[in-house]
């Protein structure tokens, strides 16, 4: 359901992400490390399948009710703003600097808006704008290096991402959120990388449950070989196997970042 919230800035904070804590802090699980599903065994059991398989972990924590499309001008048949993460499990990284990936609709002239929090809401860890494209796909943000500290180990973190229609007048302010998890990578799971080759390492994360380095590998794969039919296969049963698979056509889009904070 699509809700419109007014979202202005108190202390670096949108206060239509203000607004949501208590529906979104009142539902958080206990942010603890737990072993992810490696299933060790011989290298090439691996890559039986490009299927995600979930962690040992759990639901995630309730989204709150946020708009996923509705500022206008939106490219004609464009889908909803969307999240590429699981909505049944955690979403889980090992990075400390993710990436995170949404289907964006095409539109002209909106601004998106991101937003990393601690587990509590309270603390920005990160906040940027960037141009939505004019084409509807797939847009990636990794988390910068560069004075940004990096995610801690065992605890959860939730973002946000806010279409701003008007930036002078937020009431049109539109979002979705989600959580993200950075967990220890198991010893089976770091020495499956260590031997694997490039086209192997979206398999081996999917196999161990942790979902953002199994989809960045998989489309750094995809944009280093737009024409390989087998990528394209393998990225449209990573995106089935969490119903997302009415995305896996959609294509990957640059992102032209504007300004950041």
């Amino acid at each position: 359901m699509i809700r419109k919230r007014s979202i202005k800035k108190i202390a670096q904070i949108p206060i239509g992400v203000l607004l949501m804590i208590p529906l979104a802090a009142s539902s958080i699980l206990p942010a603890q490390a737990q072993s992810v599903n490696t299933r060790p065994g011989p290298s090439d059991s691996w890559l039986v399948s490009e299927a995600f398989s979930p962690p040992n972990r759990g639901a995630p924590p309730a989204t709150a009710e946020g708009g996923t499309r509705g500022c206008g001008n939106y490219e004609e048949g464009a889908k909803a703003l969307t999240p590429l993460i699981p909505e049944k499990f955690l979403a889980l990284t090992v990075s400390e600097h993710p990436t995170f990936f949404w289907y964006v609709p095409g539109a002209s002239e909106q601004t998106l808006e991101f937003t990393l929090l601690d587990k509590n809401d309270e603390e920005v860890i990160y906040q940027t704008t960037f141009a939505a494209p004019v084409k509807s796909g797939i847009v990636s943000l990794q988390l910068p290096s560069e004075n940004v500290e990096a995610l801690k180990t065992g605890e959860m973190y939730h973002w946000y991402l806010v279409t701003i229609c008007d930036p002078n007048d937020r009431s049109g302010d539109l979002f979705v959120d989600g959580w993200i998890e950075r967990t220890e990578a198991t010893m089976e799971l770091t020495a499956a990388l260590e031997d694997a080759q490039a086209d192997e390492i979206p398999s081996i994360y999917a196999r161990a449950g942790i979902w953002h380095e199994a989809l960045a590998s998989l489309a750094q794969l995809r944009q280093e070989n737009p024409e390989d039919s087998n990528l394209a296969e393998r990225w449209q049963q990573l995106l089935n196997s969490v119903d997302l698979g009415e995305f896996s056509e959609e294509p990957l889009v640059a992102r032209n970042q504007s300004t950041q904070e």
